[in-house]
């Protein structure tokens, strides 16, 4: 039950923060708030459920990891969308689209998949396609668009690493899209406790 209500918790609050980002802090609104982000809510405990037993003295930490996260995530968000204005305000305009493969480091489930959609709401860079590492089977496009071709000019990283790599389109290598996703991976494992891989154990 404890895992329940904390993920519960974690969840609602993590999908209210995106839908004040998206669409604004209007008390005209926030009936349609409170319904969305319930149903968004149910919708994610139905579909991923919440794994393994969680030690009720971990939770004041990940707490504070999630506060901090969606802390991050709006001051990248606005940072990133003032980038992009200035950009396209250039003469000539100051994009040179690429893709850059970065490592996944996140295990697969509900971790991942929200550092994957919480990517794809940053401006200047989004998710194309996450790859599988070697000996892995598959090719999918999870988190992203399948079937998206990659730019000719530039694919900046390996063709294919020992675990799971993301695709990601940006609008320049500038934008250090990699350095981003690191970052990401790193405070979405520290709000939801999971282990990255590759990297040593954080403290919970």
């Amino acid at each position: 039950m404890t895992r329940w209500i904390a993920a519960t918790a974690a969840r609602a609050l993590v999908l209210g923060v995106l839908w004040v980002v998206l669409a604004g802090w209007d008390a005209d609104y926030a009936l349609y708030g409170v319904v969305g982000v319930g149903l968004a809510t149910a919708c994610s405990l139905a579909l991923l459920p919440p794994r393994g037993q969680v030690r009720v003295a971990t939770w004041p930490r990940r707490a504070w990891h999630t506060v901090v996260l969606l802390a991050w995530f709006a001051g990248k968000s606005a940072a990133g969308g003032a980038d992009v204005a200035a950009r396209a305000l250039r003469r000539p305009v100051a994009v040179d689209p690429a893709v850059v493969r970065a490592p996944v480091r996140l295990p697969e489930g509900h971790a991942r998949q929200l550092a994957l959609l919480m990517m794809n709401l940053m401006p200047g860079s989004m998710v194309q396609r996450v790859l599988p590492g070697e000996g892995e089977m598959g090719a999918g496009a999870e988190g992203g668009a399948e079937g998206v071709a990659a730019p000719e000019n530039a694919v900046v990283g390996p063709d294919r690493a020992a675990g799971p790599t993301v695709e990601l389109h940006t609008l320049a290598v500038s934008l250090k899209p990699a350095e981003q996703w690191e970052q990401l991976q790193r405070r979405v494992g520290a709000a939801l406790g999971e282990e990255l891989a590759g990297l040593e154990p954080h403290a919970t």
